[in-house]
């Protein structure tokens, strides 16, 4: 389903539930408790080890990566080569105790994907010959970092994030504007969740926003991005 849609969803429920003289609910605002409230119920399936499907997840298409000192990624050590690291760092990925939901990290040049690797794992490595046929990243301070001679090119990465607006905010490396997400309008954009989550999604969120509209009401839009309408 589409932000739009989810949005309005919301915004028309709340309008039937609450007193006229509450005000209407900003879309920045429903956002927010949408996107809260998808966390809620991912983390939820997370806890119980339930399979999140691939609705859930975000793809990342182009990634441009950069090479940079060896000493920037404090916990690599000396390697002895500079390393590859992403340009920008990512969005917020979604985590738990044990580990950051990224699905997976693939070469575009090669079709190859990445495996990532821990800091213990770059000790054995540091003992090891590393070959180029094997590439590995490391997640570190928001970045992904490749500690290999020869850059894998760009990169597409899946991964479960906690702010799907921020992949269509995401730099991208490509140049035809037609084909980049950055011209996607945020409402016309799809909500990554499973369709059976849509109603506890929206239930959940429309008694979020009854319980806390009453301390303020917003009067914001929806984060800035070109072609985007305005709240009314």
């Amino acid at each position: 389903m589409k932000v739009k849609e989810l949005i309005d969803r919301v915004q028309s429920l709340y309008s039937r539930g609450v007193a006229n003289d509450m005000g209407r609910l900003s879309d920045r605002h429903i956002y927010s408790v949408l996107k809260s409230t998808r966390m809620a119920l991912l983390s939820q399936q997370l806890k119980k080890k339930q399979r999140i499907s691939d609705w859930n997840y975000t793809v990342l298409p182009c990634v441009e990566l950069i090479k940079v000192p060896n000493h920037e990624c404090s916990c690599l050590g000396d390697l002895g080569c500079d390393i590859y690291r992403t340009k920008y760092p990512l969005p917020k990925i979604i985590t738990d105790s044990n580990k950051h939901y990224i699905e997976f990290v693939m070469s575009i040049e090669s079709g190859k994907k990445l495996e990532e690797i821990t800091r213990q794992g770059v000790l054995y490595l540091k003992g090891n010959k590393y070959t180029q046929s094997k590439p590995k990243y490391l997640f570190e301070n928001g970045y992904l970092y490749f500690p290999i001679n020869k850059s894998p090119g760009i990169v597409k990465i899946k991964l479960l994030l906690e702010d799907p607006i921020e992949a269509i905010n995401f730099p991208s490396i490509c140049k035809d504007c037609n084909d980049c997400i950055e011209c996607t309008s945020i409402y016309e954009s799809e909500f990554p969740i499973d369709g059976d989550l849509i109603k506890p999604l929206v239930e959940m969120s429309l008694t979020e926003t009854i319980q806390i509209f009453g301390q303020q009401e917003g009067k914001t839009t929806m984060p800035s991005q070109q072609q985007n309408p305005k709240d009314e």
